[in-house]
């Protein structure tokens, strides 16, 4: 049976972790469990164990899927400079101007797919379903539902396709195209 941490870990003693990306940019030092419990604390819930080992045990985002997995705490940050950690809470909050913005709780935006687009944690389950957030066809004065998608079945299938060269993209457009 596959080891998730092992094998990105073997990965990074490799030097095959990291991307070269020119987003890549920052300390993707492995984070505290002080840093987690400070995170959970401004989430008010807590993150499922498997996020927390990766990045405590291995990276502070710089890798994965498209242009990889955002720093929680610092780390990878988006092209408006923000952390995981910042853009859910930005999220969540209401849009005076938009009354059908409603960011779900425990959907943690963690993928940096560029334009806008991120692929989110259900952190209300231990598996962590991944869920895309296209927000780039939205019309204004409409419901935000039909912008998010279903991806993969738990963050660890995610980060494994990844490591395998599957190609999300290209599966979801077959599902949703």
């Amino acid at each position: 049976m596959r080891n998730l941490i092992d094998e990105l870990k073997n990965l990074q003693a490799a030097g095959k972790l990291l991307s070269e990306e020119p987003l890549f940019k920052g300390d993707f030092t492995p984070l505290t469990q002080e840093h987690i419990a400070e995170i959970e604390t401004l989430f008010h819930f807590r993150l499922p164990s498997l996020l927390k080992a990766v990045y405590t045990e291995v990276s502070n985002g710089g890798f994965g899927p498209s242009y990889g997995l955002m720093g929680l705490s610092g780390g990878m940050l988006n092209e408006s400079g923000r952390d995981a950690v910042s853009l859910y809470l930005n999220f969540r909050e209401s849009r005076p101007d938009d009354p059908y913005w409603n960011w779900p709780e425990k959907l943690l935006p963690l993928g940096h797919l560029g334009c806008g687009m991120y692929c989110c944690l259900d952190c209300s389950q231990e598996k962590m379903p991944v869920v895309w957030f296209e927000p780039n066809p939205h019309e204004d004065g409409q419901p935000w539902d039909d912008s998010y998608f279903d991806l993969i079945d738990s963050f660890e299938a995610w980060i494994f396709a990844y490591i395998d060269g599957e190609d999300l993209f290209q599966k979801f457009f077959d599902n949703y195209a």
